[in-house]
């Protein structure tokens, strides 16, 4: 898979599967979530993995410095 041809035209839900679907996703479902994620990835949506690790470490042990 070539990243610069992916289509940076995003879907509205990020998941294949439905929130309250309880069953085993399949192959498909877990490669599809994760084409979506690379392309939302590359358009620059989210956070990076920093910032939401310190703001979960804040969340844990409040006011405690960690970096």
């Amino acid at each position: 898979m070539n990243p610069d041809k992916l289509n940076p035209t995003l879907p509205q839900a990020p998941s294949t599967l439905a929130e309250e679907d309880d069953r085993e996703p399949t192959k498909e479902e877990l490669m599809e979530d994760i084409r979506i994620g690379i392309i939302q990835a590359k358009a620059g949506y989210g956070r990076p993995a920093r910032e939401s690790i310190a703001e979960l470490r804040q969340e844990i042990y409040g006011d405690a410095e960690y970096s």
